[in-house]
C-alpha cells in the first residue's frame, strides 16, 4: 500500500486551552471583567446595557471576527511594528560594507544587518573532515546554524511505490536517529532554490565562440555533441541547514579551548561532521559545506539573483547583505546587489495549513517541480522532538479535537470535525508505532525583476500551492521579516 501523509490542523496554544492563544485569552478575560464592572457600577439601565454590550462586542470583534484574513488583535502588533520601523527609517537599508574596514586578524568589521534578520549574527568557522564550514550564532534565538548543500534522489517521481517507500523510510530513519541519538542538533531546515535559466545558452555561446578557420569535421562533431547533451531549463539547488541550540553545557565545554570561538568551532564541527556521515543512510549525497564565502554568496543571491551563487569573489560576512534594501512597501520587498543597478522584488508567504486530507509522497510536486520560469525558494523548518514528548503532544491534540467537537443530541456531526479528529488520531498512532515526531512550518519566497511580473508569479505560486493541498498567506506589512525565514537561518518556528 502506498504511503500517505496527513497533517492535523494546528491548534493555538493558550493558557486555558487551544482554541485561543494566550494574548487572545487575556483580552477576552479583560473584556469580561470590564463588562461586569460596567454593569455593576453604572447607575441606570440606560447606561448599563449599551456600555456592557459595546464592551463585549468590541472584545469579541477584536479576538474572533476575521479582518483581512486575520483578527484585529493579530494585525495590531504587525501594524505597530511596521509603523515603528518605517518611522525610524529601518525599512530602508544601505550597506556600509565598503566603508567598514578590517580588523588586525583580517576579518571584516561587523556590518549592520537589514531589518528582519534575527539579531546580530556571529560568524564562526568550524572544522570538519569534509572541509571548513561557517556556523552562525544567533544570540536572540540562542541557536547555532550551519548549512550544507545536498543532492536528493534523482527521478524520485519515476520510481515505483516500493522504492519510494524505501527512500521515505530511510529519511525517517535519519530524522529519528538525529532526534534520539543524544546529539545537539534539534532543528533542520530544507531550502529548495529554483532558478530558471536559458536552455539554449550553451548553444548561443558555442555559436559566438565558433572559429571560422576550424576544420569542418571538428565543427560538425561539436554540433552533434551539443545536440546530444540534454540541457535542463532550471537550476535547482537543495540546502540543508542544521540548528544547534546554545546551552550552558555547550558554552562550558567550549571554554576548555584556547578561545571561546575555537571551542565552538571544534564542538560544532564534530556535530556537523557526524551528521554528514549519516546522510548516506537517507539516500542523500553530500555536495559541499558552505564556508564563509559560499554562505555569504548564497545569502546575497537570495536578495538579488543577478549575483550568481557560485560567484564567491569578495564575498564575506560584510558583503553578504544587499547593497540596498527597501521594505517600505507593504506587499513586497526590493533589494539591489553589488553588481546590479536595478532592484529585485520579493514577496514571501507562509504555509498557513498543510494538507489535512491524506496525500501521497509527491504532494509537493506541483510547487517544487511544475512551476517554471519563476525564481522560487521553498523553506521548510523542522524541530525534532523526542518520541515521548511528541506522543504526549499528539494525545493532547486528540483530546482537544474530541472536546471541541459539537456532540449535541439531535445535531448532525460536522464532517470536518470528524476529519480533523481522524487526522490527529492517525498522527498519535503513527508516533506510538515508532514514527519520528517533528514540528514544522513552511515558507515560500518569489523573486522577480519588476513589480508587475512579481504579481503574476505570486498568482502562479498560489495556484501551484492549491494543487499541492497547501493554504498559503502572503505576509503583508512584514515582508522584511518573513523573507528572513527563507534564508539559511533555520527560523520561522515559534518558541515553546
Amino acid at each position: 500500500m502506498a504511503r500517505v501523509f496527513s497533517f492535523p490542523r494546528p491548534r493555538p496554544r493558550g493558557l486555558l486551552g487551544r482554541r485561543f492563544e494566550a494574548d487572545e485569552q487575556l483580552v477576552l478575560f479583560a473584556g469580561i471583567v470590564l463588562t461586569v464592572l460596567l454593569f455593576a457600577t453604572l447607575p441606570t439601565a440606560v447606561l448599563k446595557i449599551p456600555a456592557s454590550l459595546l464592551t463585549a462586542g468590541a472584545t469579541l470583534w477584536a479576538t474572533v471576527v476575521p479582518y483581512k484574513g486575520r483578527t484585529f488583535l493579530r494585525w495590531y502588533e504587525i501594524r505597530r511594528t511596521y509603523r515603528r520601523l518605517q518611522r525610524d527609517g529601518n525599512l530602508l537599508y544601505r550597506s556600509t560594507a565598503p566603508l567598514s574596514g578590517r580588523r588586525r586578524d583580517g576579518r571584516p568589521e561587523p556590518v549592520a544587518q537589514p531589518a528582519g534578520v534575527p539579531g546580530d549574527l556571529e560568524w564562526i568557522t568550524a572544522h570538519t573532515a569534509y572541509g571548513d564550514i561557517t556556523v552562525l550564532l544567533q544570540p536572540n534565538e540562542a541557536v547555532f546554524t550551519a548549512a550544507i548543500e545536498v543532492e536528493g534522489a534523482k527521478n524520485f517521481g519515476g520510481l515505483d511505490s516500493a522504492d519510494k517507500e524505501a527512500l521515505v523510510a530511510a529519511y525517517e530513519y535519519l530524522l529519528k536517529g538525529t532526534a534520539e541519538s543524544g546529539g545537539r542538533i534539534t532543528h533542520l531546515q530544507w531550502l529548495a532554490r529554483l532558478l530558471p535559466v536559458d536552455p539554449n545558452a550553451h548553444a548561443h555561446d558555442a555559436a559566438a565562440r565558433r572559429e571560422p578557420t576550424a576544420p569542418s569535421w571538428l565543427t560538425d562533431s561539436y554540433d552533434q555533441l551539443v545536440d546530444t547533451v540534454s540541457v535542463h531549463a532550471e537550476d535547482r539547488r537543495l540546502y540543508l541547514v542544521l540548528g544547534i541550540p546554545y546551552t550552558p553545557d555547550l558554552a562550558a565545554e567550549a571554554l576548555q579551548y584556547r578561545t571561546l570561538h575555537d571551542g565552538y568551532g571544534e564542538l560544532l564541527g564534530k556535530e556537523v561532521e557526524q551528521f554528514i556521515r549519516t546522510l548516506s543512510n537517507a539516500q542523500l549525497r553530500w555536495v559541499r559545506n558552505l564556508n564563509e564565502p559560499a554562505l555569504a554568496s548564497l545569502i546575497h543571491h537570495s536578495y538579488a539573483p543577478d549575483h550568481w551563487i557560485a560567484d564567491t569573489r569578495g564575498m564575506d560576512r560584510a558583503t553578504c547583505w544587499p547593497a540596498e534594501m527597501d521594505a517600505r512597501e507593504p506587499t513586497r520587498m526590493a533589494a539591489r546587489s553589488w553588481e546590479g543597478a536595478t532592484p529585485w522584488y520579493s514577496a514571501t508567504a507562509w504555509v498557513k495549513t498543510f494538507p489535512i486530507l491524506p496525500v501521497g509522497v509527491n504532494f509537493l510536486a506541483p510547487l517544487l517541480l511544475h512551476v517554471s520560469d519563476v525564481i522560487l525558494t521553498v523553506g521548510v523548518t523542522m524541530r525534532l522532538l523526542p518520541a515521548d514528548k511528541a506522543l504526549q503532544d499528539a494525545m493532547a491534540d486528540v483530546t482537544n479535537e474530541a472536546g471541541q467537537a459539537d456532540r449535541s443530541p439531535g445535531k448532525i456531526a460536522d464532517p470536518r470535525e470528524e476529519r480533523e479528529l481522524s487526522a490527529a488520531a492517525s498522527t498519535m498512532h503513527d508516533l506510538a508505532n515508532g514514527a519520528v515526531g517533528i514540528r514544522l512550518t513552511g515558507w515560500v519566497t518569489v523573486t522577480s525583476p519588476n513589480p508587475d511580473l512579481l504579481v503574476q508569479h505570486r498568482n502562479t505560486v498560489r495556484a501551484a500551492a492549491v494543487k499541492s493541498q497547501l493554504a498559503i498567506e502572503w505576509c503583508d506589512l512584514e515582508q522584511y521579516r518573513a523573507f528572513a525565514n527563507t534564508l539559511p537561518l533555520a527560523s520561522g518556528l515559534l518558541q515553546d
